[in-house]
């Protein structure tokens, strides 16, 4: 043998006693780099967004300029009260939400405090609606263009200040109205309601009278008057349980004025900014939805 083969054996034989017994050696491997955030521990869950719900903001007036007495003759009725915010709204509230009613609720702006906000949003996450009723329940007839809009504009304002829903309904005090303020009312954006039913509730007749006289008148269609505010109310809040259940027994459904009359309700969409104010479920078909 060669030198020259001589010293190449002797190489090879140096290099397979370094590697592995039997077989020649390999390049060790690169040890693997963490994958970009990894920390040897699991990562952090990410929590899901919230749902989408949906917050009433308003809605809009339509139809005749002229009082609304009643809505299409179906089997639906629209319980509204008046005079409020007060002491008793909340449980009002309450019991329309134990009933599984709703109503409209006509407020006195000069009494829309920021003390009742949560009760305002309250109403407006059961479904229930918002109306304008005036700054301080004057008698509207026979005044001005220009001190009607400061009782109507004021308290429009002042309830969407407060609630976060800018009304489309307005209710004279009184039911006493004329053409003045039906046509100022209207260019607000808002439209004139009375009602059909009457069970002079502010007299304080006692609970038993006062759901007769509402079994008694109600027809398809009634827009019932009564009152959360103005005097003592629980008399009115006795009967409204009974008046929900022997109206629900006739096959009535109950909605609110702007559902009655078929006006279209604004919402909007909202997840962690929902001002506890959200509806549960979507709106009605026909709402105009605008984007968070």
């Amino acid at each position: 043998m060669s030198l020259l083969a001589l010293a190449a054996f002797a190489l090879g034989a140096v290099e397979l006693a370094e590697g592995a017994p039997g077989r020649a050696p390999s390049l060790a491997a690169a040890p693997k780099r963490p994958a970009s955030g990894a920390t040897g521990t699991p990562a952090p869950h990410s929590e899901p967004p919230p749902r989408l719900r949906y917050r009433p903001i308003g809605c809009v007036a339509s139809g005749p300029v002229a009082d609304r007495t009643h809505g299409p003759r179906l089997r639906e009725v629209a319980l509204t009260f008046d005079d409020g915010p007060s002491i008793y709204t909340r449980s009002f509230v309450q019991m329309l939400r134990a009933q599984g009613a709703v109503a409209t609720f006509f407020m006195i702006g000069d009494q829309v405090s920021d003390g009742y906000r949560s009760i305002l949003r309250e109403e407006l996450r059961n479904g229930d609606a918002l109306g304008d009723h005036t700054w301080t329940h004057p008698n509207l007839t026979g005044s001005s263009a220009g001190a009607v809009r400061s009782q109507l504009a004021s308290t429009k304002s002042r309830i969407a200040a407060v609630s976060g829903y800018t009304p489309c309904l307005f209710r004279p005090p009184y039911g006493s109205y004329d053409s003045t303020v039906v046509s100022v009312a209207r260019s607000l954006g808002l439209d004139t309601i009375t009602w059909e039913v009457d069970p002079a509730d502010y007299t304080l007749p006692g609970s038993g009278a006062i759901a007769q006289r509402v079994l008694a008148q109600t027809q398809r269609g009634s827009i019932v008057l009564s009152h959360d505010g103005g005097g003592p109310r629980l008399q009115t809040l006795a009967a409204y349980p009974r008046i929900i259940a022997a109206l629900r027994a006739r096959g009535y459904r109950f909605v609110t004025v702007p559902q009655l009359l078929g006006l279209r309700g604004i919402y909007r969409e909202c997840r962690r900014d929902c001002e506890e104010a959200a509806i549960e479920g979507r709106p009605p078909r026909g709402s105009i939805v605008r984007p968070g």
